[in-house]
């Protein structure tokens, strides 16, 4: 039989079921070691009942109400036979929560209007029934491995849902984060046509995509300060809080317009009215003589020479600036080889999009050579400029550029509370509120979801958890869930790794997922201590290390 009562509701609180399995006799009910056979027309098929993460279905009057096991406890009760004997009869109570109906032609929607009432009866799910929904809703084929407790059915989800509305991979060190991107993204370039970038703060993907990805190391990218809007420029050199801050910000902006409008090259790109934020080349010496030339002026007075009007107004200024020029750190922004005129713009973005000579779907930017305080700067721009770049592909075209940005680490240069994570922050913020419109999607990839942004974080729609185990990052993603999927986050602990809980937009409902093993794996392994400390011992080449240290390259 197809439908196979397993037991009935005792119990509905609006957002969870309680249900009590019938025991088994004569085909009916759940045996004690919670596996039954239904019937299916390839034959009896085993299912397992009340395991965490597995389906139910209940009788409703417009339909059946599919739910998932959150927990189950057994009851024992008191009961009176005709000899006035007490015995116990144990109850096995499942604890469920609801998520959507199938109605009678067998179509699932998520959500319902209607709820069961006690005595309802509770029915076995089959893999077939799942796989009918899963199917229907991928709207394709994209699956990222299959579902843990039915091993047999592909775990289908929707990548438009996915990337169009963002989403985040959330869990701890060892939990297989590394493992599930690399495996997500290979999965991703067996498409027709893709454009990736993967922002990778260890340098752990460089071998995992093969021939489909372009490798960039940071450090050797040229981002040029031309390319930074004046809000951008202004928070590398000016400080806030500084008396002389208003003047030393309306000045620049002033000589910005100007050096901008003036430069021959620019003159000739047609522009009608070049502002200060027009991503056009202009020479930075010639701003900075202005400002040293105005802060050492003096000008005639009554009495002979005076200071002007600035003099001793930008000295802090532009000792921070030289600081930053003198730091070889910072050559990739200020002093461009490659990228130094308005024309070079065309090559840059082609080298950042994967769209070369020979295009790539995927485009891997090593950040983890560059200094931490260097990279905010870096990411901030790149983020602003893909933004950017949607932005204006859709204006002309009328159509969007689907590019996908996956920030690995975000709690890094993300952070809700580091000031020094602002440019870059913001900058997702704004993929993350407008990018769907423009087709720039941005998934949130972290190990401490609690530093990362909350305006972030808030427009993610779908959620791809592995195991989380402190109580904080567990009460914080919770809090991002609705109410009625609040339960499920008890499951993050006892996830094995490479494991998670799948929630939100793009899968019909959540998930236990099992990430298929990406080929090859990135350069994520834990270290082994017990094998290393058992060979023979080597001697440490330590010059080469400590050479490779000062010069910051391999």
């Amino acid at each position: 039989m197809s439908d196979y009562v397993v037991g009935k509701v005792i119990g509905v609180y609006g957002d969870s079921i309680d249900v009590v399995l019938d025991n088994y006799s004569n085909e009916i009910g759940v045996p004690e070691n919670m596996v039954i056979n239904i019937n299916t027309e390839l034959g009896p098929e085993p299912i397992l009942i009340g395991q965490p993460g597995t389906f139910l279905k209940i009788q409703i009057s417009n339909g059946m109400l599919l739910c998932m096991v959150s927990g189950i406890k057994m009851r024992d009760t008191t009961s009176n036979n005709t000899d006035s004997i007490s015995v116990e009869l144990p109850n096995r109570i499942l604890t469920l929560v609801p998520f959507g109906t199938i109605n009678e032609n067998n179509i699932f929607e998520k959500g319902s209007d209607v709820l069961p009432t006690i005595n309802n009866y509770v029915y076995a799910v089959s893999s077939k029934t799942i796989n009918t929904i899963y199917s229907n809703f991928s709207e394709g084929n994209f699956n990222l491995g299959k579902l843990s407790l039915m091993p047999q059915q592909d775990a289908l989800i929707n990548l438009d849902s996915f990337l169009s509305r963002h989403g985040a991979i959330l869990g701890q060190t060892g939990s297989g984060k590394s493992w599930t991107v690399a495996s997500f993204l290979q999965k991703i370039a067996n498409l027709e046509q893709s454009t990736v970038v993967l922002l990778d703060l260890h340098g752990e993907y460089k071998n995992a995509f093969g021939d489909y990805a372009d490798y960039i190391d940071a450090s050797s990218l040229e981002l040029p300060y031309w390319l930074m809007n004046c809000e951008e420029l202004l928070d590398l050199m000016v400080d806030r809080n500084e008396t002389a801050a208003p003047n030393q910000t309306a000045l620049f902006k002033t000589l910005l317009q100007q050096s901008k409008q003036n430069h021959p090259e620019n003159q000739l790109l047609n522009i009608p009215k070049i502002n200060v934020d027009t991503p056009v080349y202009f020479d930075f010496d010639e701003i900075l003589n202005q400002f040293r030339r105005l802060d050492t002026e003096m000008v005639e007075g009554s009495r002979g020479p005076k200071k002007g009007d600035f003099n001793g107004q930008f000295s802090r200024l532009l000792t921070r600036i030289d600081s930053k020029l003198n730091d070889v750190r910072y050559n990739l922004i200020f002093k461009p080889q490659i990228y130094n005129t308005s024309a070079s713009m065309s090559d840059l973005f082609r080298k950042i999009l994967g769209e070369e000579e020979n295009p790539k779907k995927i485009v891997i930017i090593d950040m983890s050579p560059i200094p931490f305080d260097v990279r905010t700067s870096v990411i901030s721009l790149l983020l602003r400029c893909f933004f950017d770049f949607c932005y204006w592909y859709k204006k002309i075209n009328e159509e969007s550029y689907p590019l996908a940005i996956f920030c690995d680490e975000a709690h890094l240069y993300l952070n809700e509370y580091d000031s020094s994570s602002k440019s870059a922050r913001l900058s997702a913020e704004r993929i993350a509120k407008e990018g769907r419109k423009y087709g720039s999607s941005l998934t949130i990839i972290s190990q401490r979801p609690r530093e990362v942004s909350a305006t972030i974080l808030s427009q993610c729609n779908t959620f791809l958890c592995l195991r989380i185990t402190n109580p904080d990052d567990q009460s914080y993603v919770k809090r991002l869930l609705p109410d009625s999927l609040a339960s499920i986050t008890t499951m993050f602990s006892s996830l094995r790794r490479g494991e998670c809980i799948l929630l939100g937009d793009s899968v019909i409902m959540p998930t236990r997922i099992k990430i298929d093993k990406p080929n090859p794996t990135p350069d994520s392994e834990d270290t082994s201590f017990y094998k290393k400390w058992n060979t023979p011992h080597q001697e440490v080449d330590i010059p080469s290390v400590l050479n490779a240290w000062r010069k910051q390259k391999v």
